[in-house]
């Protein structure tokens, strides 16, 4: 992996920007920030209003002084898809992808989107069948160029992309100085603002990802959390009793959460579900910037660890 001197990491929703300067070779964070979107710009992760993120990117490069030309940035959560799939065990590179694209064309699974980039892994492979399980990670290659487009008008140039799942996995593992976990059939799960997204691995392959998202008009934290509770029980009995046909179960629920809650949520996920629960926080990056002000920026910052 090439440590750049410093390189700006963005993650860029339907409703906010943030950023996060990260100094590679140190590992030191110079500078972060977010900037809210006005509804309209982007909708479900697809720019509808180019010029208008043109601008506010631009402002942005220019208020936080960030002249490095380099960017890593996150896929858009909304476009991404992480599946599970049984294909034969003949199938591979590009000819597995191939397959998946006409698969998933021609089936009920058929992809919210065209011309799709595709990236598989093999999860199980079964030595007494002609078939494979493979985990497909899909996206939109027409949304993916949208980014480039708006990013590079700034004379910046794209290095890498993320996914927020893997990220979420890898921050946790950075807490706790861990190269990887042992701990099979471990949910991650990132809670934002109005999007709860859940992804369970198995040590490190994600083997089911799912997206909640809705509306907060005016926030109340019991009901908040009464919505956390419940979207975390029902994927905890979605991956027992139909994911896996009760052989399994969720081990352990880490979450990682830029919200601050008055409540212990911890305790009240423990009394509620009877698993687990671990949450990110407090992660030893160098930097000046406040602790409290930090944990709202872990996501963009992961992506140089």
């Amino acid at each position: 992996m090439i440590f750049r001197k410093e390189v700006i990491n963005l993650l860029i929703t339907d409703n906010y920007i943030k950023f996060a300067l990260v100094d590679e070779r140190s590992l030191a964070v110079r500078k972060i920030g977010e900037v809210k979107l006005k509804n309209g710009i982007i909708v479900q992760g697809k720019i509808m209003d180019e010029t208008l993120l043109i601008k506010i990117l631009g402002t942005i490069f220019r208020k936080y002084k960030l002249k490095t030309p380099f960017v890593k940035l996150m896929v858009p959560d909304q476009n991404l898809i992480i599946k599970k799939m049984r294909v034969p065990k003949y199938l591979k590179g590009e000819d597995l992808k191939k397959y998946l694209r006409l698969e998933l064309e021609e089936s009920l699974q058929s992809l919210p989107f065209k011309d799709p980039i595709i990236d598989v892994i093999d999860y199980q492979v079964f030595n007494d069948e002609d078939d494979k399980d493979i985990i497909i990670f899909t996206t939109s290659k027409e949304i993916m160029v949208s980014y480039l487009k708006v990013i590079q008008k700034h004379r910046k140039n794209v290095i890498d992309s993320y996914l927020s799942p893997l990220m979420t996995r890898k921050l946790y593992l950075y807490s706790k100085r861990l190269r990887n976990n042992d701990q099979r059939f471990t949910m991650f799960t990132q809670i934002r603002e109005n999007t709860h997204i859940l992804t369970v691995f198995d040590n490190e392959i994600p083997i089911l990802s799912l997206r909640d998202t809705f509306e907060v008009d005016d926030y109340d934290e019991d009901f908040y959390i009464e919505q956390i509770l419940d979207v975390l029980e029902r994927i905890c009995h979605f991956f027992q009793y139909q994911f896996t046909k009760n052989k399994e179960q969720v081990e352990k629920i880490v979450i990682y959460t830029d919200i601050r809650f008055n409540k212990d949520l911890q305790s009240l996920i423990k009394e509620k579900i009877d698993i687990e629960v671990e949450f990110i926080g407090d992660l030893p990056f160098k930097t000046s910037i406040s602790t409290f002000d930090l944990m709202r920026y872990y996501l963009p910052i992961s992506m140089s660890l």
